[in-house]
């Protein structure tokens, strides 16, 4: 049965002595060497065409999946670790350190030095705010031109040529990161 897989050219049929015959273990181990190297270097074109092959980079994959699955299992741990036999003194009741619910108490305890932001929203330009109400008004007014049909392509174009306008003048003020940071590690957070 083993004839029909047979490899060898002209049906030879390997011996033992092509195999290591027998000089003592030392010489084995050599002869064993040599002949994996012999054999790799013979077939080198075989032993390619199974590396690149579709089941060989399938078996990487599923190698490197099994590398990064979990190193811990659960068996891995004892039941202590799931039972109450942790030292007394050791629950979440038994934190005794402030809170966030503790706020009034610890305000009080550092005294009256925390001064809270008072952001100021500074001079809007006028012609920004036109904008916005041109955008706002022209938005409105699409949605209220719905509730009258008679009139709805008139209010329809008027309302939406203002939100247009509105909004493109918004577009074109608007000031990008880069022109309102104040050096180059400003990241544009402001309080």
């Amino acid at each position: 049965m083993t004839d029909l897989n047979n490899s060898n050219a002209n049906e030879e049929h390997p011996n033992a002595e092509s195999h290591g015959g027998g000089n003592g273990p030392s010489s084995d181990a050599n002869d064993l060497d040599a002949a994996w190297a012999e054999f790799a270097n013979s077939h080198a074109d075989d032993l390619k065409a199974v590396e690149h092959s579709r089941n060989a980079r399938r078996f990487e994959k599923h190698a490197q999946r099994r590398e990064k699955e979990a190193l811990l299992s659960i068996q891995d741990l004892d039941q202590g670790t799931f039972t109450d036999d942790m030292p007394q003194g050791r629950g979440p009741r038994d934190f005794t350190g402030s809170s966030w619910l503790d706020t009034d108490s610890v305000m009080d305890r550092y005294g009256d030095d925390f001064v809270p932001p008072s952001p100021e929203i500074g001079h809007v330009k006028l012609s920004k705010l036109v904008f916005w109400a041109l955008l706002v008004t022209g938005v409105i007014g699409i949605i209220a031109s719905v509730f009258m049909p008679a009139l709805a392509a008139i209010l329809g174009s008027i309302f939406g040529l203002c939100a247009l306008v509105g909004a493109a003048g918004l577009i074109v003020q608007h000031k990008g990161h880069s022109q309102t940071r104040f050096d180059e590690f400003d990241d544009g957070a402001r309080v």
